[in-house]
Parts: C-alpha cells; sequence; structure tokens
C-alpha cells in the first residue's frame, strides 16, 4: 500500500538505543529499572497512583477482571460493555470465567450509551466495563453514577485514551481502574503492552500479583494469574515514545481536521461526535457511509481506496455479539440494531506519523471521488 493504515508513531532511535544496550549489558530483562522508570512517568501523565506495565492490554484487562473477583459478593457473574468494540474486551471477560452482556452504543458518540447500561443492571451484575472508541471519551461520569447507586465498579478499556482529555485533563484516573494499549496503533508505542491505572491501592497490589503467576512471594497461590509482566525492552521504547505524546497527539489531531473538513459536508458522511469538554486522542478517524445517501457503500468506499493504495479498516465489523465465540451469551436478549448499524457501516481511515493534513486531504478527496464511480 501506498499509504498504509498505520504506520507506528515511534521514537527515534538515538532515543532508545542507549537504553537498549544497557539492558542487553545488564542482563536484566523484566522486572527491572527501565519498567520502574516507565511505570513512574505512566503514572503521572495519568494522574494516578499506580500505572501497571502489563504485556498487553488484553492481559490487563483479563487481570483486572481475575483481581475484582475477591472483592465481590458471590452470585455476581455478568459484566455490561458495548458490542461495538475490539474483542479483547469480552474476550477477558470469558477468560476471567465471566460473562459479557452486551449493549448498544450512543448514535453520536458511539461509545457506551448509559442508559443502556442501567437497564441491564441486575443483582448479577459483576462490573460495569465502559470503552473510549476511537478515543472519544466514553461517558464515564453517568457510568460512575450508574456503578455508585448499584453497588457495581466501573473500569475501562481505554485501549485508545492516551492522548484523550475530558476538561484539559488526560483520561486515566475515572473509575475504579483503566487499562491502555501500547501496541503499534496508538500513540504510544512499546511493541505490544498495556498499563494497567488506577488509585485503588488494593486492587493494585491484587493486579501487581496476578501479573506474576498469582504468585503471592512464597510460590503460593491464591488467585490464579498470568505471566503478564512488560519486558524491559518495551518499558524503554515505551517511555521515549511516552515522553512524545503531546506531540503525537497534536500531529493526529492536524490530520483529522483535514479529514473532517472535506468529509464533514459530503451527504451520507457520519462523523462521530466528540462530547463537548472532551478531546480525543485521534487514535483513528473513523467515519460511518450511508450507502444510500452517498452513491456508494463502505465496502465500495474500500475498494476504490485500496485501488489508490490507501488502506483502511472496517473495524468491529462484525460487531462481538454476532463473533462466534460470544453469540451464545447474546442469545435471547434482543437486538442491537444500532450496533449493527455501525458495524456495516463504519471506516476507519489511516492516521498515523505518516499522515499529515495533506496525505489526509488527499484521501478525504479519493473517497468524495468514489460517490461517482
Amino acid at each position: 500500500m501506498r499509504i498504509p493504515f498505520v504506520r507506528p508513531d515511534l521514537p527515534e532511535t538515538s532515543g532508545v538505543a542507549a537504553a537498549c544496550g544497557e539492558i542487553v549489558e545488564s542482563g536484566i530483562l523484566t522486572k527491572g529499572p527501565r519498567l520502574a522508570g516507565f511505570e513512574a512517568a505512566a503514572a503521572e501523565v495519568l494522574g494516578v497512583r499506580h500505572a501497571i506495565g502489563v504485556s498487553s492490554c488484553t492481559v490487563g484487562l483479563a487481570l483486572l477482571m481475575q483481581s475484582l473477583k475477591p472483592l465481590q459478593p458471590p452470585g455476581r457473574s455478568e459484566v455490561i460493555l458495548p458490542s461495538f468494540m475490539f474483542l479483547a474486551g469480552p474476550a477477558a471477560i470469558v477468560w476471567a470465567g465471566l460473562v459479557p452482556v452486551f449493549v448498544e452504543v450512543d448514535p453520536a458518540t458511539w461509545t457506551i450509551d448509559p442508559a443502556a447500561v442501567e437497564a441491564a443492571i441486575t443483582p448479577r451484575t459483576f462490573a460495569i466495563l465502559g470503552c473510549h472508541t476511537f478515543g472519544v471519551p466514553c461517558a464515564m461520569t453517568e457510568l460512575e453514577r450508574i456503578g455508585t447507586t448499584a453497588g457495581v465498579p466501573v473500569v475501562f478499556d481505554a485501549a485508545h485514551a492516551f492522548g484523550s482529555k475530558v476538561n484539559g485533563r488526560q483520561v486515566g484516573r475515572e473509575g475504579l481502574a483503566q487499562v491502555f494499549s501500547l501496541s503499534p496503533t496508538k500513540l504510544v508505542v512499546a511493541g505490544e503492552g498495556g498499563i494497567v491505572a488506577t488509585d485503588d491501592d488494593s486492587l493494585a497490589a491484587a493486579v501487581l500479583e496476578a501479573r506474576e503467576y498469582g504468585n503471592d512471594g512464597s510460590y503460593g497461590c491464591r488467585v490464579p494469574g498470568l505471566n503478564g509482566r512488560l519486558m524491559e525492552m518495551a518499558a524503554a521504547v515505551g517511555h521515549a515514545s511516552l515522553a512524545r505524546l503531546p506531540q503525537t497527539a497534536a500531529h493526529r489531531a492536524q490530520a483529522a481536521a483535514s479529514y473532517a473538513a472535506v468529509l464533514g459536508g459530503l451527504p451520507g458522511i457520519g462523523l462521530q461526535k466528540i462530547p463537548e469538554g472532551a478531546t480525543t486522542s485521534w487514535k483513528d478517524f473513523s467515519i460511518t457511509i450511508d450507502r444510500d445517501a452517498f452513491g456508494a457503500s463502505r465496502d465500495e468506499v474500500r475498494a476504490a481506496l485500496a485501488s489508490h493504495g490507501v488502506d483502511s479498516r472496517a473495524y468491529y465489523s462484525p460487531a462481538c455479539h454476532r463473533m462466534e465465540a460470544f453469540a451464545n451469551y447474546h442469545a435471547g436478549r434482543g437486538p442491537l440494531a444500532l450496533t449493527d448499524r455501525l458495524a456495516a457501516t463504519s471506516l476507519s481511515l489511516p492516521m498515523g506519523r505518516h499522515v499529515g493534513p495533506d496525505e489526509a486531504r488527499s484521501i478525504a478527496g479519493m473517497i468524495a471521488e468514489a460517490r461517482h464511480r
């Protein structure tokens, strides 16, 4: 592809070469000073007491769900979450032996609908999992209110949220915990990895223990865990990448503005709404395409872009409640019409250090031309 979907926002080689050389010389490949330094820097950026490095966001979510179990009354097993999200969320829930309960999203923001969450609360509800879809902060205050009223913890899949803000403050300290991703499509990159952020000391201790297989320090195991450690090399890359977050976020915002300037005026093209007071990370610039109003379907637009050497993604298609691994959990719970429509019409466009305002305008122009084919 002439313009790939993503090119990682990596730090310069000079910024990590010395650190990686020191790691090799030291022979300390895990649980060393680079991880500790990265965790401290991430905690400061996120405004939390604890930022725990893990091997992936998916593992972080699974460890979080496992760590919540001892804190919950018996008989609770259902986690309410959107279906319009990456499959890692429900996968982590199922791996932890819990039950995903899929609900609708808001038609404007495409993030989890608080009203749908409130309607889904039952005595079996274990937790609420919000998601900052494509970097747009979900309705965290409303979800926290619902959780407090119901006596249910609220946590967040913040995979896309490094660089997302509410009232000028980086997302991360809201809810009981938030789990961030450090994979190549994100603004802060470690290769693979994640951060579990929380202000709760007991939960942080439980996640740290679960990250070490569940080893309680004496080769005993109170709660089964995983090997979820973040390697020193990854921590070094992540730390250097974190230092570049303001510049990375600004670059993506410029590209997003150029995309929106062209696409926002086209009939049949829908843009994701950013709530008042919020700032998205622009992890993705995503649109919806109404075939009848626009004159071409989402898949036809994808094909047109590909013919010009431009890659794109039809994210969350199918939605999670339609996937073979999770469909049985949704059986009998009723349709999610808006989620299905989003899954059929949404398209995410290239973002990253290789897409500036000029490239974004060019890609948007290709989309405009696709309606005349």
